[in-house]
């Protein structure tokens, strides 16, 4: 993956960390996966997906 590619990916991850902190406890649309972007994302940085949620404490709530 070139650094672009990263950098954009980190941008779309920190997007989303700021999303649940601003709206974690707001209804979403029904097609919105939340955890499964931020796998992907952390697939793309080549960042663990289960020690980034509990590193950033992302929780689902259902």
């Amino acid at each position: 993956m070139t650094e672009s590619k990263k950098v954009k990916a980190f941008k779309e991850l920190h997007s989303l960390i700021l999303f649940y902190a601003e709206n974690r406890d707001m209804p979403v649309e029904p097609n919105f996966d939340f955890f499964g972007d931020i796998k992907f994302y952390c697939d793309q940085l080549d960042l663990d997906f289960d020690e980034f949620t509990n590193t950033f404490g992302l929780k689902q709530l259902f």
